[in-house]
């Protein structure tokens, strides 16, 4: 679908092209008021965000023309409106324009593979093999779109298949979900390195910036999130290699828009979030991007539908917590028993109805017992296993 838009004097300013359908989609998950009236609103918000804005008798020969052309084709549709050229101001130091901010406003960390440490991150993270496979498959699929055809090709007597286009259609975004610390964003922040690996290119992973939410400034958040997706798409189209935008804590930002006390301005920075995947789908083929959760139920349901695919992790059963002492202290002589003994320990028993995460094991029970035998004693059972009856477990995540 054109738009083109011309001055009072009939003069062009601009063309601009839109997806008809996806428009129309994104004006149905916006509200339930009648959809064309929807798409007109949406088609209005996208012109101004370009700088072009329409009076009101504007808009409705607008929301006309989007009715007049509903059956046609999608490449026949040429809609015609007349506006002018708007220049905002910022009315306060602590705003910027989207083209004023560079990456590190945006970005709270930027990070390239193959990366040494990052490896090793990846590597320590046990018992996770079947979704680390699932995964790395995925993200190689969602940012190769030549993958798919080669395998094709060589599978099926040299034809690309039918089946593919479903696979072609998802938008490259996952999410996922799960307790506090069960290895979401140690993941995150390190399958990059695999994906690198895998096909012996650069990967470089953009970890939006906390600050993305804004000083409660009317319109700052929405213009944050935009301009950190544009910047990463700007980055992904710069290369032929994969780009990853990583937002950790995604219920602060993509919380539902059916809660009753959510504000105007939260509202707004969800559509956002859901342009800016949309416009991904469409624009850019080797950029993934990836929403780490505790409350998956608080994510909007649009965004949630987006998602090519939701990983969801769990805290470690018997023998991913036996899989962590093994890897961790292999080397100080635990016997079968001992590592039963510790494995039990560590699970759910008669007091609590959960048992370790990860992180627990991991950043508190190993390294506390090391500090309790040095610089005097070495590391033990017997340490370990004192250890773990004094440390408790982090508290399931409860929603209220």
């Amino acid at each position: 679908m054109k738009i083109e838009v011309k001055d009072i004097k009939g003069k062009l300013l601009k063309e601009y092209l839109f997806n008809f359908d996806q428009i129309f989609m994104q004006a149905q998950e916006q509200s339930s008021i009648d959809p064309v009236k929807g798409a007109s609103d949406v088609l209005c918000g996208r012109l101004e965000d370009e700088g072009i804005l329409l009076e009101s008798d504007e808009q409705l020969s607008l929301q006309k023309q989007l009715d007049d052309s509903a059956l046609e084709e999608n490449d026949a549709r040429l809609l015609r409106v007349t506006g002018k050229s708007i220049h905002k101001k910022n009315d306060s130091k602590n705003q910027r324009t989207v083209n004023s901010m560079d990456q590190s406003e945006l970005f709270e960390r930027i990070t390239h593979y193959p990366n040494p440490k990052h490896k090793e991150i990846y590597d320590s993270l046990v018992g996770l093999d079947a979704l680390k496979e699932r995964l790395i498959k995925e993200a190689i699929l969602l940012t190769s779109p030549t993958a798919l055809e080669k395998w094709s090709r060589s599978k099926h007597k040299g034809k690309v298949i039918g089946a593919i286009k479903a696979l072609n259609q998802r938008s490259p975004f996952l999410i996922f979900a799960g307790d506090v610390g069960t290895g979401k964003t140690a993941l995150a922040e390190s399958f990059g390195n695999a994906i690198s690996e895998s096909l012996g290119k650069e990967v470089k992973m953009l970890r939006i910036s906390i600050m993305t939410r804004g000083g409660g400034i009317v319109g700052e958040m929405t213009k944050l999130i935009t301009a950190s997706f544009k910047a990463a798409e700007m980055e992904a189209n710069s290369t032929d290699a994969p780009t990853i935008l990583l937002l950790d804590e995604a219920d602060a930002l993509a919380q539902s828009r059916e809660a009753a006390q959510m504000h105007h301005e939260d509202k707004a920075g969800v559509n956002a979030l859901i342009q800016g995947i949309d416009r991904i789908r469409l624009h850019t083929k080797t950029m993934l991007v990836i929403f780490c959760t505790n409350r998956l139920s608080s994510i909007d349901p649009a965004i949630r539908r987006r998602a090519a695919d939701i990983f969801e992790f769990e805290r470690p059963n018997d023998k991913q917590r036996e899989e962590i002492f093994n890897m961790y202290c292999e080397d100080i002589d635990l016997t079968k028993k001992h590592l039963e003994e510790l494995v039990k320990l560590s699970g759910v028993n008669e007091k609590r109805t959960y048992g370790f995460t990860y992180s627990d094991l991991v950043n508190r029970v190993i390294p506390t017992a090391i500090f309790s035998s040095y610089p005097d004693k070495p590391l033990t059972f017997d340490m370990l296993k004192e250890t773990i009856q004094r440390v408790s477990p982090t508290a399931p995540f409860i929603e209220r």
